[in-house]
């Protein structure tokens, strides 16, 4: 199976993990030249992207489907689709590529996804517009205040949308509202491009929102036309997440090389009322949220007797926290839902099922008692994947992704254990060795922050160095991968900030 990937950005979990997950099934994933390619704020160059997508070469040969970020197309990336002047009429000319591509290759599936535009919850300007380091947050509430107008919400606690813009900066609530206008307006002209045919898969997916805001309100627009267009149907997908969602694609043009009728996966949840509850960033309860990713795969969500994949899902805390931002009191390995859902993944591996693991205790990063719980009792190299970084939707999409093709390719005879095993020590690595402990260490050690923004130019090299050192020995504290080690060199900070890393992985045999 050859893919043409086209990647939301140039950072790792947009580009190297697609690429891992599609390894598993013994899938190649190729991407346009990493010039032609985002440089965050700095957007990529979206006619030479154009052309490359026309070619859509895989080696010497053309590509079986493509994977296409229509942000990436349109805007030139993830922070260009936020932070670009370019009007709607640009960014929908640079689509019309893809009908070209439809003419030109009939027989080449091409998988898009568009994004909600996110409006966060802070004051950090590392992603957004300038104004965002002054009013972000504001701008955030103005957007949930709005929604809450839509549905004739009253909530005297809170500030009313006209309150809000009495007292914000006239210039930057107009930006702010028009950007999304023009947003939205490109995401209804992705429906009709699934509506002709041209997308075979439309995701729209919301990034980092909240039960009432802006994006949730644009969502609920977009799926009433998604329901009354004709020719929309199933193929065109709503739920949250953002870096996940070129994987879950990946996987989703795997699956139906691979299979004849869709993959079975059960969700379990060992926490009574767990998967009802909404995790941070997340506007649906986790069920939900995970049912969403595994029909964007291509998968039915079955019961657990008869399923070829067993997900259990690690609930968030009712306590709260946040690795990257407020960091949570860890909870010992003893505490009820740490140990109902271990022993739940214990007695699904026990029964020999296929068994992955969500882990979205919390967000931006794994819980700590979870991994040493399920290292009592079971080797985590027999786990058919693992997740839990950033939101809860990164964590479902990319850890169903990655069992699905675990999964299937066993039962079709191209399951490359070698780079399924790789994969999976790279996300406990990331999500747990470093996220959740070292990533806060160095900055303790470096500086007086909690939150990962941007570093001082003097200091990340310092920081790369010290982090390279931290997690050269990391794979050796999980069950199942003695002997593999980091590769000191080959640790960097993509975006020059700690939120996330690369790094590759020794094995045992030093390859």
């Amino acid at each position: 199976m050859r893919i043409g990937l086209l990647p939301l950005d140039e950072r790792p979990v947009n580009t190297r993990l697609p690429q891992q997950v599609g390894a598993v099934a013994g899938a190649v994933v190729s991407l346009p030249p990493e010039h032609l390619l985002s440089a965050r704020k700095r957007p990529a160059d979206t006619a030479a992207l154009t052309r490359w997508l026309e070619g859509a070469p895989v080696g010497a040969q053309p590509a079986d489907a493509l994977v296409v970020s229509m942000d990436m197309l349109g805007f030139g990336g993830l922070i260009a689709s936020r932070i670009s002047n370019d009007p709607a009429a640009a960014v929908l000319g640079r689509w019309e590529t893809l009908r070209r591509v439809r003419r030109g290759s009939p027989g080449c599936a091409i998988h898009g996804v568009s994004l909600v535009t996110r409006a966060p919850n802070s004051y950090d300007s590392d992603e957004e517009p300038d104004y965002w380091q002054e009013i972000g947050a504001d701008l955030h509430q103005l957007g949930g205040a709005l929604h809450r107008d839509y549905l004739d919400e009253q909530d005297g606690l809170l500030e009313s949308a006209s309150e809000l813009r009495g007292r914000l900066p006239g210039h930057a609530v107009d930006d702010f509202t028009r950007r999304r206008l023009r947003n939205h307006t490109v995401n209804l002209a992705a429906l009709s491009l699934a509506c002709d045919k041209i997308l075979d898969t439309l995701l729209i997916t919301a990034d980092d929102t909240a039960e009432r805001s802006a994006g949730s309100l644009e969502q609920h627009w977009l799926a009433h036309w998604r329901d009354v267009l004709a020719g929309a149907g199933e193929n065109v997908l709503m739920h949250p997440g953002a870096d996940e969602v070129a994987t879950v694609l990946v996987a989703r043009t795997v699956l139906a090389a691979l299979r004849g009728e869709p993959l079975r996966i059960a969700v379990v949840c060992a926490v009574p009322g767990g998967l009802d509850r909404v995790a941070p960033y997340e506007n649906v309860p986790l069920g939900v949220g995970a049912r969403g990713h595994i029909r964007a795969t291509g998968s039915v969500p079955v019961a657990p007797d008869g399923a070829d994949l067993v997900l259990v899902v690690h609930p968030p805390d009712k306590a709260g926290g946040d690795w990257a931002h407020r960091h949570p009191e860890v909870r010992r390995v003893d505490d009820a839902d740490v140990k109902a859902t271990a022993e739940a993944v214990a007695s699904y591996l026990g029964r020999g099922a296929a068994v992955a693991v969500a882990d979205c205790a919390y967000p931006n990063g794994s819980d700590p008692a979870l991994l040493e719980a399920l290292s009592q009792r079971l080797p985590l190299a027999s786990l058919a994947g693992y997740a839990g970084w950033n939101t809860a939707g990164n964590t479902l999409g990319s850890v169903i992704a990655q069992g699905a093709l675990f999964a299937a390719s066993r039962q079709a005879g191209t399951f490359d254990a070698a780079a399924h095993q790789r994969l999976l020590l790279h996300r406990l690595v990331e999500d747990g060795a470093y996220m959740a402990d070292a990533r806060g260490r160095a900055l303790a050690t470096f500086t007086d922050r909690t939150r990962h923004s941007t570093l001082p130019s003097d200091l990340v090299q310092p920081v790369t160095n010290w982090i390279a050192g931290n997690l050269a020995d990391s794979p050796a504290s999980f069950p199942g991968f003695e002997g593999w080690t980091v590769a000191a060199s080959s640790v960097r900070l993509p975006w020059q900030r700690t939120f996330e890393l690369d790094f590759e992985l020794t094995a045992p045999d030093g390859k």
